[in-house]
C-alpha cells in the first residue's frame, strides 16, 4: 500500500522516516515527497566499464553551478539526491523521476528505483538524457518522488548492503 501525504507526514514527525533536510511542506504532496539534485554529477571517465572489475568504474566530478549544465542527448551521468534518506523496516521507498523532468525528456534512474526497508543514505541517480536536444539541469531542483510503501510486515534482515549510509553519488560496487 502507498503511503498518502498524511502517512509520510506521520512517519517523518516520529522519526521513523528520517529526510535531512527535513523536507518543506510544499515538497510532500497526496502520495509522495518531492527530492531535489545536489550540486554535482559523475561520469564515468573509462571508455570501457568491466562488471568484474571495480577499478573500471573511475568518476570524474562535475560540479553544478546555478547556471546549470548541459547534458547532450543520450548524455549519461550519476547524481544523487540533496537528502539522506532512512527507510525504517516495515516499509519500502520507490522513486520515480518528477514529472516535468520526465517531460523534457530526463530519466532519473535506469530501472533501479526501489529503496529497501533499512537503507540510510543519499540515493545515487542514473541520470539519462533521452531526447534529441541538449537539456541544461540545475543543482537544488525537485527531480525526483519519493513514494513510501507500507510491506506486509518488517524485514528478518533489513538493508546493510555496500551502498548502506552513501554521501554522494556512489558508482557500481560488484558483489
Amino acid at each position: 500500500m502507498v503511503l498518502s501525504d498524511i502517512d509520510i507526514l506521520k512517519l517523518i514527525k516520529t522519526r521513523k522516516l528520517v529526510i535531512d533536510p527535513k523536507p518543506k511542506y510544499r515538497d510532500i504532496k497526496c502520495t509522495h515527497l518531492d527530492l531535489h539534485l545536489s550540486n554535482k554529477l559523475y561520469r564515468y571517465k573509462n571508455k570501457v566499464l568491466n562488471l568484474k572489475d571495480n577499478s573500471s568504474f573511475i568518476l570524474n566530478e562535475i560540479k553544478l553551478s546555478k547556471k546549470g549544465y548541459k547534458i547532450n542527448p543520450n548524455g549519461f551521468f550519476l547524481g544523487s539526491t540533496i537528502e539522506k534518506v532512512t527507510i525504517p523496516n516495515g516499509y519500502f521507498g520507490f522513486i520515480e523521476t518528477k514529472g516535468n523532468i520526465a517531460r523534457a525528456g530526463i530519466q532519473a534512474h535506469n530501472a533501479d528505483g526501489h529503496i529497501d526497508p533499512g537503507f540510510s543514505g543519499n540515493i545515487t541517480l542514473e541520470i539519462k538524457n533521452n531526447s534529441n536536444r541538449q537539456i541544461i539541469i540545475y543543482p537544488e531542483i525537485a527531480f525526483v518522488q519519493l513514494y513510501i510503501f507500507k510491506v506486509s510486515s518488517k524485514s528478518l534482515n533489513p538493508y546493510n548492503g555496500k551502498y548502506q549510509n552513501q554521501k554522494g553519488a556512489i558508482p557500481y560496487k560488484r558483489d
